[in-house]
């Protein structure tokens, strides 16, 4: 890449809810519907972007008993992604 280009933000990918649950935990982010957003703001996610599954944000979101457009634009931040979409390096 040319000097002086941004290089686009890493990507870290939520795969299961088991996962989400442990990332919270471990970073300390209250357990509420608009923890992803918190996530993505610690220090530890600064200069990442965090990916999330769709059908995992929706069991999230069931979790939490909250409306889809609450959910949803609460964690605006998170990129939401089909399943199909992340089976990166045979993670699925």
């Amino acid at each position: 890449m040319e000097p002086g280009l941004m290089q686009p933000p890493e990507k870290y990918y939520i795969l299961t809810l088991e996962q989400y649950l442990s990332l919270i935990k471990g970073e300390k982010v209250r357990d509420c519907y608009s923890a992803l957003q918190y996530l993505a703001m610690s220090e530890h996610f600064r200069d990442k972007k965090i990916v999330v599954r769709t059908n995992i944000a929706e069991l999230i979101r069931e979790r939490y008993h909250v409306s889809k457009r609450a959910f949803y634009a609460a964690n605006r931040f998170v990129e939401f992604t089909a399943q199909t979409t992340l089976d990166v390096d045979g993670q699925s």
